[in-house]
């Protein structure tokens, strides 16, 4: 036996908790930085939108979720867990001033030019599918969401309620992880609470439930995520809508990060985007397209009123939750390197907007 050679084997058996395309990757990466392409890597990592570091992250736990190994959340979706955030994987090409490392968050704008992309407009898709998209038909299908009657309408929760923004000296706090916080005034919580706020003064009931799912463990937050959808379902069986706040997050392997703005009405907003699930990952959810239709007719609305506000909508192979009702869905406010107080006003267009198509119908 050859000294060393059971070292080797425990070795082995470390990587293999390794999602095999994570190490790969590290392996390449590793091997091209020995040849001084550092700089090329970055600019890739950076141009894709930070898919590269969303698998190394989700690898090491470095973002701080545990590692996993693709498992099922077993009452929510296949592989929901397995890495912090939704990422960008088509982003725009970012400026000469993103290449300069710094504790600032370089602003970029996502739309539907930057990238390859379904639709035109004010609507676009990144469909993660193999489903074909008729965009069209989907735009002018009746709407199967309306309100009725005086009982609660809205539902607007959180799966991962911790996370949080950029502090700022009028918001800042103290990290209960990295990018999060336990403290419900800073994170998106707060950003669910104005939107059901707008909603209320608009007349639309609604209730916000500020359970932190992901909070003190971040595996199974969709599962419990459903059981306190259905608990408020359960109470306020009058629910056609339930909306999950979160914000994304674009971070390179150095650290570097990236916050999605549009200029609003003289005001730097967070850019919103849409993720609609489907039944793709294997899970039941035979009304995606209802979803997908009254999520494509929202993101119609925002953009046309207030160009560059939402970023293409994410067609995903994951469910969501978003089977319970038809107009479930999953709203990304910014991302990790925006501020609450961007989060916030894009949080309030959102949801005028939002009421008045409501209204509407």
């Amino acid at each position: 036996m050859r000294p060393g050679y059971q070292k080797k084997r425990r070795q082995k058996k470390d990587y293999a908790r390794i999602p095999r395309r994570a190490l790969l990757v590290a392996l390449v990466t590793v091997g091209l930085a020995r040849t001084g392409a550092g700089p090329w890597i970055e600019a890739t990592v950076t141009s894709a939108g930070s898919r590269f570091e969303q698998v190394l992250s989700t690898a090491s736990g470095r973002d701080g979720s545990p590692v996993n190994d693709g498992a099922a959340d077993p009452a929510g979706d296949p592989g929901a867990d397995c890495g912090q955030l939704v990422w960008e994987s088509c982003a725009p090409a970012l400026p000469a001033a993103a290449a300069q490392d710094g504790p600032t968050p370089v602003p970029v704008q996502i739309d539907g030019s930057s990238g390859n992309y379904d639709g035109s407009g004010a609507v676009y898709i990144k469909n993660e599918t193999d489903y074909g998209i008729d965009i069209p038909a989907l735009l002018s299908a009746p709407g199967k969401v309306r309100l009725s009657g005086d009982r609660v309408q809205v539902l607007v929760m959180h799966t991962h309620g911790t996370e949080a923004y950029t502090p700022t000296a009028a918001n800042s706090y103290t990290p209960t992880d990295t990018d999060r916080t336990t403290d419900c005034r800073y994170n998106v919580v707060r950003v669910g609470q104005e939107i059901c706020d707008v909603l209320n003064g608009m007349g639309i009931p609604t209730v916000h439930s500020e359970t932190l799912n992901d909070s003190p463990a971040y595996s199974g937050s969709y599962t419990r995520a459903l059981e306190d959808i259905s608990a408020y379902m359960k109470e306020n069986p009058s629910i056609k809508l339930v909306i999950d706040v979160h914000r994304d997050a674009m971070v390179t392997a150095s650290g570097k990060k990236y916050k999605t703005v549009a200029e609003i009405e003289g005001q730097q907003a967070a850019q919103l985007m849409l993720v609609c699930g489907t039944d793709a990952g294997g899970l039941v959810h035979d009304g995606w397209r209802d979803n997908l239709s009254f999520q494509l007719q929202v993101q119609q609305r925002l953009n046309t009123a207030y160009p560059g506000i939402m970023r293409p909508l994410d067609l995903r192979a994951a469910r969501f939750n978003q089977h319970v009702t038809a107009g479930s869905m999953l709203l990304e406010v910014g991302t990790s390197g925006n501020t609450l107080e961007e989060a916030l006003i894009s949080a309030r267009i959102f949801a005028r907007t939002l009421g008045a198509m409501l209204l509407d119908s």
